[in-house]
């Protein structure tokens, strides 16, 4: 019988028998060693930690004890060490169709509506709305809020959007607005790409402050 460790993996425990629970951390030691160059590294583990609790949760029946199979299945979705450039592969990994779509196919998965936070003038649904339909710019779906609210329906739709649908708070909520796979490698570049437009912003703010004074 083999033994049984509990885990903690973004915030939700998890059983797992031993031989998976030494792959598993080899497999995070990997990423976070790969990742420890970047100033968005604690993020993007992080946000790879939650994620891989979300696939958990989704594939593992309750109370199930994840197994060396169970692991392998969500590795298959999530990316080897070797699919994100990591000079150590861990697993060798058949092709699959989830392999497939990861690092060869350019299909989307099914989008999913978030209010995206990172480009709001109110509570970002406009933002998320034009990423869950595939639109170029949110200027359309902001002027249709504005045009409702002019001619008597009122702000009412927007309030209700506002409450219902949840804002986007990870990289992975990010990418799923936009229907891309949720993997490693697109989750270390969302949060890469997000530092890069911040420091634009704080750069920014601070030439037209300069010039103010």
């Amino acid at each position: 019988m083999k033994k049984v460790e509990n885990i903690n993996i973004g915030g939700t425990p998890f059983l797992i028998d031993e031989d998976a629970y030494v792959e598993l951390f080899k497999y995070l030691t990997t990423i976070e060693s790969h990742f420890s160059s970047s100033e968005g590294c604690e993020e993007i583990v992080e946000d790879i930690e939650f994620r891989l609790a979300e696939l958990f949760n989704d594939q593992i029946k309750p109370r199930k004890i994840i197994s060396q199979k169970d692991l392998d299945k969500i590795i298959s979705i999530m990316g080897t060490p070797e699919d994100f450039g990591a000079s150590a592969p861990i697993f060798d990994e058949p092709e699959t169709e989830a392999r497939s779509e990861r690092t060869g196919s350019k299909r989307h998965r099914p989008r999913r509506l978030f209010r995206d936070g990172e480009d709001k003038v109110v509570a970002g649904v406009a933002s998320g709305l034009t990423a869950y339909f595939g639109l170029d710019d949110p200027l359309f779906i902001r002027i249709l809020f504005s045009v409702l609210i002019f001619t008597g329906v009122g702000a009412l739709p927007y309030i209700l959007l506002w409450i219902i649908v949840p804002k986007a708070k990870t990289a992975s909520d990010r990418l799923a607005m936009t229907g891309k796979p949720i993997n490693i490698e697109n989750i270390a570049k969302q949060v890469e790409d997000e530092l890069v437009t911040l420091k634009d912003k704080v750069q920014d703010l601070g030439k037209n402050f300069g010039k103010k004074k």
